[in-house]
């Protein structure tokens, strides 16, 4: 009985564990994009993608030239430091596709000095970099 039970602990251990961190996966990432439970939905290409931001609603945009992959994330106030908790309505199109969650909290992980900002909601694993471009 008594190895039953040690056996049945370290199966809960060992099932408990998750080796793949998506937050971790997303954070080692540099380009422009949109990911969502660990797989890239949209990613930004210089030659053929544009981006934008409207500065009164707080939106970013990323799209490509024939409108098939886009994701836009309106947010309750600019990012501006880490650790800052923003709400945020995003939306995307691509592989998956149209999705769209609102009121997302999402953290600010990371800014870069390129004006690269990386967003993380861990509910949704979604991640969004997006580029500063006010």
């Amino acid at each position: 009985m008594k190895r039953i039970s040690v056996i049945f602990i370290l199966f809960l251990a060992i099932a408990g564990c998750n080796p793949y961190n998506m937050e971790n996966t997303f954070l080692q990432q540099s380009e422009i994009s949109l990911t969502w439970k660990g797989e890239v939905q949209v990613s930004y290409d210089p030659a053929d993608c544009q981006i934008g931001f409207n500065d009164k609603t707080c939106e970013y945009r990323v799209y490509d030239d024939r409108l098939s992959q886009w994701f836009t994330i309106r947010c309750s106030e600019n990012p501006k430091e880490e650790g800052q908790v923003i709400a945020g309505d995003v939306s995307w199109t691509g592989g998956t596709g149209t999705k769209s969650f609102q009121g997302l909290p999402f953290e600010v992980k990371q800014i870069s000095s390129d004006g690269l900002i990386k967003l993380w909601n861990e509910d949704k694993d979604i991640g969004i970099i997006i580029k500063d471009i006010q």
